[in-house]
């Protein structure tokens, strides 16, 4: 009789532990696809008639089309930390004061910081295996090799791709970012450099200054021009690397089917999770449509639209590939999908011939860094998840990039949203499932830097969507651009006040200015203007990681391979490379 009873008790045991491993085989898994500097007028479903992207659009037809979906930031760095975290990036030290509003050296100690959830940590916790496949940029060492920020440090178990960003310096054109925005920088700094050296010489031939004098002018002026010109056209071998893991595979990165490599390794993590059946959370980071533009041999002429078309056409190719292979593994029907863009197409980015090599803001204004223009911050996004979103919606409200963070820790992980800090986000998906229609942003602001530029107001059902306008970017005549990238400070942009209002629900490309002197647009500029000072007071003082001591390079902080060449082919894929 007691055996008996052994036995029930056992069986039960074995019962229930069966019934809760088959449930964490249910729990649901993610997969965000994020591009690079995609403008929202890049894909077919948002309008585009010429560029190709049936991958994208799938996913938009079987699920949901967010219209007006936002970052946080018009620059991909803080946009990143902002979608990451769910915070504004001023919140988190991810926003500048200066020029510099990205992390320029890998070898810096600029990154996003450990005190920082990010919702791959949330995943993480709650037995997800997590995988990070390209761009980070986010950051990699503090001030020993730590890799404090690294994405093996901020919850993901795996990372294939690169802890910077794509650049142009990284190609073979020698075009270099920093003569892109200073289009006289090398020949001023070997001026300073060949003028000291002359004004030295001439001091020491006539006896004017004596060594000591003369070597001091050499540190002051020649010393550091000399550092600033090697560190300016070195940012290929100072940056240009892939890492699996924590080693440096590759160095200098060869892009010749870099996007078949990003594809494999997502698929291989897939294949993986299909076998020990654990939830997964697989964020694929595109380094496209980020110049240099880089296509592999069977996307070349693809397109329509040169060499920017076919690296789209060849990133809707590589989304459609894990998409499909979910699908092939009987992985999709649980897998909630997202792509978005980190930030809006960067009008001003031109090839040799003149080319357009940016993305484009189709119907809206401005584009890549310019604050709170609408053609840099509202960006193509598309959602499926089987069961949970109907096919073919469309949701019109004001989102954010930052919502993903609340959205996947209440509804997919079940958890609550933390109390020890503030989250800007909101979470969406009773928005996306249809069970509720309210937008979830009463108010949202848009800094350049550390100012905010714009805010936006919804009041109500949301049939209307109000935003003003602080400060414009100073274009350059009817171009929306400025040169190669707008900037922040009080020398490129227009002040406006009272600030300019427009309703953005029934005027999307902001033609038509509203009578700021009329009654009810008054309260509503008074309405967002007090929304404003009190987001502002909100906000701690935190150290900023843009700070120039903590942005410039450090050579301790240098990852490299193969000493002392400092180049290196992934073995893995060497086959690739001689195709």
């Amino acid at each position: 009789m007691e055996a008996m009873r052994l036995s029930s008790v056992l069986l039960g045991v074995v019962v229930l532990m069966a019934s809760a491993a088959d449930e964490r085989t249910k729990r649901p898994n993610v997969v965000v696809f994020l591009a690079d500097d995609l403008g929202i007028g890049d894909i077919g479903c948002f309008g585009n008639g010429t560029i190709r992207t049936p991958n994208i659009d799938r996913i938009a037809r079987n699920g949901a089309k967010l219209t007006h979906h936002l970052t946080a930031a018009a620059l991909c760095t803080p946009s990143r930390a902002a979608l990451l975290t769910g915070r504004y990036p001023i919140r988190s030290g991810m926003a500048s004061h200066h020029v510099g509003r990205v992390i320029l050296f890998v070898p810096s100690e600029s990154g996003i910081p450990q005190n920082e959830t990010t919702f791959a940590e949330v995943a993480q916790r709650n037995g997800y295996a997590t995988a990070l496949v390209g761009k980070w940029h986010l950051g990699v060492h503090c001030k020993v090799k730590d890799f404090c920020h690294h994405p093996l440090n901020k919850g993901f178990d795996f990372f294939y791709g690169t802890p910077m960003t794509n650049l142009k310096d990284f190609g073979d054109s020698g075009d270099k970012v920093a003569t892109s925005q200073f289009k006289r920088f090398n020949p001023i700094l070997l001026s300073i450099i060949a003028g000291t050296l002359v004004a030295a010489w001439s001091l020491l031939r006539f006896g004017l200054f004596g060594r000591c004098g003369v070597g001091l002018l050499l540190i002051l002026l020649v010393f550091p021009a000399c550092v600033v010109l090697f560190v300016v056209n070195n940012f290929k071998f100072m940056n240009s690397m892939i890492m699996r893991d924590f080693e440096v595979v590759e160095q200098p990165i060869r892009f010749r089917n870099l996007t078949q490599r990003f594809v494999n390794e997502g698929t291989k993590f897939l294949e993986e999770r299909q076998k020990d059946k654990k939830p997964f959370l697989l964020m694929m980071s595109w380094l496209q449509v980020h110049t240099v533009l880089h296509t592999s041999d069977e996307f070349k002429g693809h397109s329509a639209h040169g060499a920017f078309g076919d690296n789209v056409e060849e990133m809707d190719w590589g989304t459609g590939e894990i998409v499909n292979a979910l699908e092939r593994m009987g992985l999709l029907d649980n897998t909630l999908v997202y792509f978005t863009s980190d930030n809006g197409g960067h009008l001003e980015e031109k090839g040799h011939d003149g080319s357009q090599e940016g993305g484009w803001h189709g119907i809206y204004r401005g584009g890549k860094g310019q604050g709170g223009m609408e053609g840099g911050i509202r960006v193509p996004t598309v959602m499926m998840w089987k069961n949970h979103i109907k096919p073919q919606t469309v949701i019109d409200a004001p989102t954010s990039l930052m919502d993903v963070f609340p959205t996947l820790m209440t509804s997919v992980f079940k958890e609550k949203l933390p109390t020890d800090r503030v989250i800007d986000g909101r979470n969406i998906y009773p928005l996306l499932s249809g069970k509720d229609s309210t937008p979830p942003h009463k108010f949202l602001f848009h800094y350049c830097g550390t100012d905010i530029h714009a805010a936006r107001y919804t009041p109500g059902k949301g049939e209307d969507v109000y935003k003003v306008h602080y400060a414009t970017p100073r274009w350059i005549g009817e171009s929306e651009g400025c040169g190669f990238m707008c900037h922040c400070n009080e020398r490129h942009v227009i002040r406006h006040s009272p600030p300019l209002l427009y309703n953005i629900a029934k005027d999307p490309s902001e033609k038509t200015l509203l009578d700021s002197s009329d009654p009810e647009n008054r309260k509503i500029i008074q309405a967002i203007g007090d929304a404003v000072q009190s987001h502002r007071q909100g906000v701690e003082d935190v150290p900023s990681q843009f700070a120039f001591g903590r942005m410039a390079p450090r050579p301790w902080l240098q990852p490299y391979c193969n000493f002392p060449y400092f180049d290196c082919v992934d073995a893995e894929y060497g086959y690739l490379h001689d195709r």
